[in-house]
């Protein structure tokens, strides 16, 4: 389960993952891309994963290509908060272009930077 929403005025992607899994990975890659379609150069972005579960293997192989695709659309900054646990794994998979914080706060302190 998850939820992609982009708001034009801010120019910002916000995300709420909750499960990507198997059954739901290729619609939300599909999603995501689309809503990709709509960014302006120097957009911003925030993932919530603070609600969601670590990736498997399979599940992280499959989203690895979204990085650079997002950094081609003109990624200025993004933002997840996670649990410590996610938090290791989004270093892991996105630390090249995103910053992952354990607070909301935190990450929204970092996009306003």
């Amino acid at each position: 389960m998850y939820k992609i929403q982009y708001n034009p005025t801010e120019n910002r992607v916000d995300i709420i993952i909750i499960e990507i899994n198997k059954d739901n990975v290729d619609n939300y890659i599909a999603d995501y891309i689309k809503v990709l379609e709509c960014v302006k150069p120097g957009f911003i972005g925030m993932a919530d994963l603070s609600e969601g579960q670590l990736f498997t293997k399979e599940i992280c192989e499959k989203l690895d290509p979204l990085s650079q695709v997002t950094v081609g659309k003109g990624l200025r900054k993004w933002a997840n908060y996670a649990t410590p646990e996610i938090k290791l794994q989004m270093d892991r998979m996105y630390g090249e272009v995103a910053d992952t914080f354990v607070t909301r706060e935190e990450a929204e302190a970092f996009l306003k930077e």
